[in-house]
């Protein structure tokens, strides 16, 4: 576990607590009609990471937006070399965008996060705790501001996972960081939102050790996600089941 390090504390009002840095971090972001908060989380993730980390990334992929998202992006890349953007002129969707981050990442630890600013770039430094005994952090969350309809299907498909694959975490769709070498010892194959269950499955049974760490998950200030849409529930249900004869 040498790969964390430990900055001694300053007292400054600037200095992150508890001041936990990583060697390196490519921060991911799937953006889609995210024009109103990606910028801000940009901002506020490079800010954080150039106190944490001794060199870090941050890949932001626009998935055909409708609105200024790409704009917002590509302005942040402008004035900002930590910042790279992928494009999609249409909408791929979720599963792909994310599957495409997860492989874009090019330094030691991988931290996800949506565009819509529903987790605050600040729960790296409690999620990084967990790396000092795991290889793979889950943001567990608590109190989850979304819909009911949302919540009651998040916890008919975290039942299935458990049924099906012996999944026993209970956030598998949150945002996660972990070390990028469990990636080149599995192979992601579903291209739908079951790609997130995917990556822990296969990483917990290749023998890295996965957590759940409680983090705080904010109020939707945009409609740009679209997991909620019968399409792409069809679909990530559908690999639930498909994919059990790959593992």
């Amino acid at each position: 576990m040498n790969n964390i390090q430990q900055i001694p504390r300053t007292g400054s009002a600037e200095q992150v607590e508890p001041p936990v840095a990583l060697t390196s971090v490519s921060l991911i972001i799937p953006a889609y009609n995210d024009e109103e908060t990606v910028g801000r989380l940009i901002d506020d993730g490079d800010a954080l990471l150039s106190q944490i980390a001794s060199d870090y990334e941050i890949i932001v992929v626009n998935d055909g937006s409708k609105d200024h998202t790409l704009d917002v992006i590509q302005g942040r890349a402008e004035v900002n070399p930590h910042v790279k953007v992928i494009n999609h002129p249409i909408n791929k969707g979720f599963g792909y965008t994310i599957r495409e981050l997860y492989l874009a990442g090019t330094k030691d630890f991988i931290f996800s996060l949506p565009g819509d600013y529903q987790y605050a770039p600040k729960e790296l430094v409690k999620m990084a705790k967990g790396l000092e005994d795991y290889d793979f952090v889950i943001g567990l969350r608590l109190h989850r501001n979304d819909p009911p309809r949302r919540k009651f299907q998040s916890k008919i498909y975290n039942l299935m996972l458990r049924t099906f694959y012996g999944h026993k975490h209970k956030d598998v769709n949150s945002i996660k960081l972990f070390r990028r070498a469990i990636l080149e010892r599995i192979q992601l194959r579903s291209q739908t939102p079951f790609v997130d269950a995917e990556l822990c499955i296969r990483a917990e049974r290749a023998g890295f050790k996965v957590v759940e760490i409680p983090i705080e998950h904010l109020p939707r200030m945009t409609q740009g996600a679209s997991g909620g849409k019968f399409s792409v529930i069809w679909e990530t249900f559908s690999d639930l089941f498909k994919m059990r004869s790959t593992f």
